[in-house]
């Protein structure tokens, strides 16, 4: 089996239904839910809203950049990614997705922390998973 593939034994939990307000972060905002709602981990099951301006990363090591899309009123088209504690213990979330600009361009990358504010606002759905005690994170290849 790929040494990329990696499994982690767990199981869903609960839907935790959430709602941005205007000038919030997007990474930033869903992290301080996420942490009230008592998730560690999670992952994004749907999401529907609008950010003033994005900022979406792509690539990694020297080939990484940013890629600053201007509106206002840019529309978050696709958003996905997963939540997972950091050193503290407080939910970190890597999102990813596909916005829309004011002419219909179309942008994907990984959502920058504090630099994509919500315009109007935003909802959202995650779902809580459980890791399997001992086995969060290691492959079973």
């Amino acid at each position: 089996m790929s040494d990329e593939i990696l499994f982690e034994p767990g199981r869903t939990g609960r839907l935790v239904a959430i709602r941005l307000k205007p000038n919030q972060d997007l990474v930033e905002g869903v992290e301080a839910a996420a942490e009230e709602a008592g998730l560690a981990y999670a992952t994004v099951r749907a999401a529907v809203g609008s950010l003033v301006d994005a900022a979406l990363g792509f690539g990694a090591g020297e080939g990484a950049g940013v890629t600053t899309v201007e509106g206002p009123g840019i529309e978050i088209l696709t958003l996905g990614g997963e939540l997972r504690p950091d050193r503290q213990g407080r939910p970190h979330a890597y999102l990813q997705g596909t916005v829309s600009d004011p002419d219909a361009g179309v942008y994907g990358g990984r959502f920058v922390r504090g630099a994509n504010p919500i315009c109007m606002t935003l909802e959202l759905v995650l779902q809580e998973w459980i890791p399997e005690d001992g086995d969060e994170g290691e492959d079973e290849a």
